[in-house]
């Protein structure tokens, strides 16, 4: 087991309010990098974060003080468990037409063909349920990496991308009923051949001075994704903008980001964009560039740039030749190698309505200690989940967040292997402001000390908030609002919520699996069945958060939401099926990880109880369809 050893500091530099955790590593032998991914990486090792300035001031207890109650129920499924190579999209919009959550949705296995968004959709009243799990994609093509949006027009809209050509726009005329219809956006043009440029990986926002302007990010498509290189970059960023909901839009690229900043281009979903009025925000995290934000304060018309962390070496080039000097490195590992502090690409942004940038990101240390050998590294066990607002200067970043130190050993004690979501150990953020409110809100998942496989290490979703825009944080007392109350041992990742959270609830939704890691990208896991878990939460119980009491609306009473249970489950010899009248008579196929069919039976009644005492333990999928209707389940046998 490796062990990364920690002490506790408060972060002054730009913030005296703010305090923070600091994690220094003792045995500088755990110093070891890991190649940064391009499709697959192995080799992980640990490395702790070092805040660029600070101050030791002893330990910090993270304390839980009282009980806070939260609602969950399961709302999809998905087979196809990437929903982000870094940044989470946004895909929780609130509005006074109610709540909309979406995801990259697929029930089928590789090739997925039908992937898309899944979609559901809460009404005003913040007591009321979800709707029924969707089992079909709201588009008529495959698509992925929807964005959600509500208009004040009373439309909202899906923003995603094709396999080719420009990006997909799937809109309906009225939020949370109607049919949706799907079209093509324009594309940029390829200046010698004159076909379409990809445009993939698709961020959007709501804004402008009637609430009808769409603002929306993207790159274009990689030479490694079957693109072309734009004006001489592998992902050049483009703006897209409509100021009419849709009917419209113009594109363009920034100077500021062409090749004489950022030779290489931009990274697939490290970028983040938000708007309020006539105020726009987009931030780029990167690696071995700047990380950076542009601001813009009348509706993209116009943009300013400002740096957020300037990387010490302008326009770096991977094996350049040079060794980035060890003179100019923010630490340097245990072998000597210079280390350099930036985001792990995975951050978000959020304009208050006041107009003021915010900036979360997770960091990372990055390394080139080989110039020859086509490769970067970068420190997989990197803590701390860093803020900046613009009106702090470069490299004034403070940290608000972290993995904890649960059992206050004074140690943080994680497995040898580390999932690869290729983040730092406390990252994935998404930000809301509460309307009519200085209170700012984040949640990102991080990794728990104290839930393991054996193997590795599974992360749980936090709620960190301020009730000063930024000033001060509730770090020390941050909320783990998904919890392993049975010991069922569940990883929760890519949690959203909306970036204007209404009527004092906090809607938060995430991808629950029973194993750390992905399917489609890293571990390269089996093909399993995730959930995708919404809960709401009162913002008011943030103030300090301990015991969590859930109120689960899917049981019993409630199957008919979700056309049948199981129970219980995990099981370990006997499971009941109860089912909803829609699948009375219904088959029932269980399945291993496998695919593989181990049981198969029909049942006449309502209720019908399953020997399942010669399973292996594990995870299965439990399949029922009768009369038309058709459900999945996940069934886990100890």
């Amino acid at each position: 087991m490796r062990i990364a050893t920690l002490t506790l500091a408060a972060l002054c530099a730009a913030f005296t309010a703010v305090q923070a955790q600091s994690f220094q590593r003792l045995d500088a032998a755990h110093q070891v990098q890991a190649p940064v991914p391009t499709t697959n990486m192995t080799g992980e090792e640990i490395i702790p974060y070092q805040p660029l300035t600070s101050q030791n001031v002893g330990d910090i207890d993270h304390l839980q003080l009282r009980e806070m109650v939260i609602q969950r129920q399961v709302i999809g499924y998905t087979q196809y468990d990437l929903q982000s190579n870094y940044a989470v999209d946004d895909r929780v919009v609130s509005s006074s037409g109610g709540v909309s959550a979406g995801w990259i949705q697929s029930l089928e296995t590789s090739p997925f063909s039908d992937r898309g968004t899944g979609y559901n959709h809460k009404n005003p009243d913040v007591e009321a349920d979800w709707g029924e799990i969707p089992y079909d994609r709201i588009e008529d093509v495959r698509i992925g990496w929807p964005s959600l949006g509500h208009l004040a027009n009373g439309s909202e809209f899906a923003l995603s991308h094709a396999s080719t050509g420009g990006l997909t726009f799937t809109t309906r005329d009225a939020i949370g009923s109607g049919a949706w219809v799907t079209s093509t956006l324009p594309a940029l043009q390829d200046e010698e051949t004159g076909s379409d440029i990809w445009h993939l990986w698709p961020r959007a926002s709501v804004g402008g001075p009637d609430g009808n302007s769409i603002h929306a990010i993207c790159i274009t498509a990689p030479v490694g994704n079957g693109g072309v290189l734009y004006n001489g970059q592998d992902g050049a960023l483009v703006y897209m903008r409509s100021t009419d909901g849709g009917a419209n839009w113009d594109m363009q690229t920034f100077a500021e980001l062409d090749t004489s900043s950022f030779p290489a281009g931009m990274v697939a979903d490290s970028y983040a964009i938000h708007s309020d009025g006539a105020t726009v925000a987009f931030a780029c995290f990167n690696g071995f560039y700047d990380t950076f934000v542009m601001i813009s304060e009348d509706n993209g018309e116009t943009w300013t740039y400002e740096t957020v962390i300037d990387f010490p070496v302008d326009n770096y080039i991977v094996d350049s030749g040079a060794l980035l000097d060890t003179a100019i490195a923010d630490a340097v590992d245990a072998n000597g190698n210079a280390m350099f502090l930036n985001s792990d690409r995975a951050g978000d942004v959020l304009v208050d309505d006041g107009g003021g940038v915010h900036v979360f990101f997770g960091a990372m240390y990055y390394a080139d200690s080989d110039t020859t050998d086509g490769t970067t590294s970068y420190y997989p066990y990197t803590n701390g989940l860093e803020y900046w607002r613009n009106d702090m200067g470069p490299d004034t970043s403070v940290t608000i967040a972290y993995a904890y130190d649960i059992d206050e050993s004074g140690t943080l004690d994680f497995e040898d292997d580390i999932a690869g979501y290729f983040v730092s150990i406390s990252s994935q953020p998404s930000a809301g402001q509460v309307v009519e409110s200085n209170t700012i809100v984040v949640a990102y998942s991080a990794l728990m000390e104290n839930f393991s496989t054996g193997v590795q290490n599974y992360r749980h979703c936090y709620v960190v908030h301020s009730t000063d825009l930024g000033e001060t944080w509730n770090s020390e007392t941050a909320c783990d609002v998904t919890p392993d109350l049975d010991f069922d041992l569940i990883e929760s990742v890519f949690p959203c919520i909306p970036q204007r959270i209404q009527g004092g609830q906090l809607n938060l939704t995430y991808q629950s699996d029973f194993e750390p890691g992905l399917h489609v990208r890293g571990d390269e896991d089996p093909i399993d069945i995730n959930d995708i878990i919404a809960l709401a939460i009162n913002v008011e119980d943030l103030d300090d958060c301990a015991e969590v009491e859930i109120e689960d609306y899917v049981n019993v009473g409630e199957i008919d939401e979700v056309g049948f249970g199981l129970f219980p489950n995990p099981a370990d010899a006997v499971v009941e099926i109860v089912l909803d009248d829609l699948l009375l008579g219904a088959e029932v196929r269980i399945r291993d990880m496998g695919g593989r069919l181990v049981r198969q039976t029909r049942i006449q009644g309502k209720l019908a109880r399953l020997d399942v005492s010669d399973l292996t333990p594990g995870i299965y999928t439990v399949e029922v369809s009768g009369s038309g209707a058709r459900s999945i389940e996940r069934l886990s046998i100890r």
